[in-house]
């Protein structure tokens, strides 16, 4: 028996990149089933945009276009739309929706509508950058469609800027990743002690002017690869900008190539940050050695890893050589680019690790909420740990970060007490 839940996909992933700046709007030609998830999902994962606080409101978003929610307007394609086109529709659809004076205006065809082949022409100058895809993929990761759209976005707006001396750019975050914004401060955090600043975070919650101002960074950094790193190869042709890309940062042998790789680069010495690093280190060391003299350590337990591919390598890389858990079983979804490295580090291990997250029995799973109610429900896994969206905890009022120093220790302090609940370490 097969379990699947739904994934993001090519489609959303565009969608996303648009949704990740704050002051733009996207526009969805197309009918209004195809609205409602990618709505709800932006509203979700950033509700606190230029605007303010944003969320289903049928008296304020009411009527055509909007319907109820802030976020992905439409065009509510019918039977008569799919034989005379939209352009009537997508034309108003554009007046009502520079009523919120966005300064960017994506618009994107559905499936449907790129199967009619709808060009998305315009009978109405906007005076805005407007990014138009006229066939996104939506059989394709999220990543992909991600990229596709941050480079079309690039494209319209052409980034320039005067060097600054040890400032990055941060590149492959996205509003779907979980915490995003706890990340985010994390590692700028972590880079800060080194004197590097953050000049932007292309890609989850950057304006149209730090766009414009992110041809000044002098070196881009790829968090997410699968998200990234097309772009940074395009800010390279096109700006200039020279770029790094290492495993994901999260666990300690990860984040100190991350931060020394980013310090050479720049010529900055990376001992402020491997020192915090190194205290951390010592304080996680001091848990497991009560584990370990109390005979319960985490050792040989297994896990299984549902994510982006980027960071369910790292997550995986770390669980095993720091922990010595066992991984049995690793899925990433329509995101292939890892495939060889992940068969090449398990030929390494002589580990057998299957795809079938959904009935490969582990004692932890680490995933997105659904998956993990889903294992745990049916007695596959005992406990699980998200580090995907959507979360286990839908209320984060402290800091929750996925990447860097305190998602390290988010990641070991969730999976032990995972384990000690279950009973797996007594």
């Amino acid at each position: 028996m097969s379990f699947e839940h739904d994934r993001p996909e090519g489609l959303l992933g565009a969608m996303l990149a648009i949704e990740g700046i704050n002051d733009s709007m996207t526009i969805l030609n197309g009918p209004t089933g195809c609205k409602y998830y990618p709505a709800s999902a932006s509203e979700a994962a950033y509700p606190q945009r230029k605007n303010g606080h944003q969320a289903f409101n049928p008296y304020r978003y009411h009527g055509e276009f909007f319907f109820s929610q802030p976020r992905v307007p439409c065009t509510f394609m019918d039977g008569n739309d799919y034989i005379m086109g939209t352009r009537g529709k997508l034309d108003k659809a554009v007046d009502v929706t520079m009523t919120r004076s966005p300064k960017l205006i994506g618009i994107l065809n559905s499936p449907g509508a790129s199967l009619t082949g709808e060009d998305l022409k315009l009978n109405i100058d906007p005076k805005i950058p407007v990014v138009k895809m006229i066939s996104p993929e939506p059989s394709v990761s999220a990543g992909k469609g991600f990229q596709d759209s941050m480079i079309s976005v690039l494209e319209a707006i052409k980034p320039s800027g005067r060097k600054k001396k040890r400032s990055v750019n941060l590149l492959g975050m996205s509003i779907w990743h979980l915490c995003w914004r706890d990340s985010i401060a994390d590692l700028t955090k972590l880079l800060n002690t080194c004197g590097i600043t953050v000049n932007t975070v292309a890609g989850a919650g950057w304006s149209v002017d730090d766009i414009r101002n992110s041809g000044k960074a002098e070196l881009n950094v790829v968090v997410h690869e699968e998200y990234g790193k097309r772009v940074a190869e395009w800010y390279s042709d096109n700006v200039g900008t020279p770029y790094v890309c290492t495993n994901s940062p999260v666990g300690f042998g990860n984040l100190e190539v991350w931060i020394s790789t980013i310090c050479a680069k720049l010529e900055c010495d990376p001992s402020p940050a491997l020192c915090e690093i190194r205290a951390k280190r010592t304080r996680a060391a001091t848990v497991l050695s009560g584990l370990l003299s109390s005979r319960r350590p985490p050792r040989g337990m297994t896990f299984s890893v549902s994510a982006d591919a980027s960071l369910a390598y790292s997550v995986t890389e770390f669980l095993y050589n720091y922990l010595g858990m066992v991984p049995v079983a690793v899925n990433t979804g329509l995101e292939r680019s890892f495939d060889e490295r992940f068969a090449k580090v398990f030929k390494e291990w002589d580990l057998d690790v299957s795809d079938d997250v959904f009935n490969t029995p582990a004692d932890v799973i680490l995933g997105d909420g659904c998956v993990i109610a889903s294992l745990v429900q049916r007695g596959v896994a005992s406990g699980g740990v998200d580090i995907a969206r959507p979360g286990l905890m839908t209320m984060n009022v402290i800091e929750r970060p996925v990447l860097g120093l305190g998602g390290t220790m988010r990641l070991l302090d969730c999976v032990l007490n995972s384990l000690e609940r279950c009973g797996q370490t007594h």
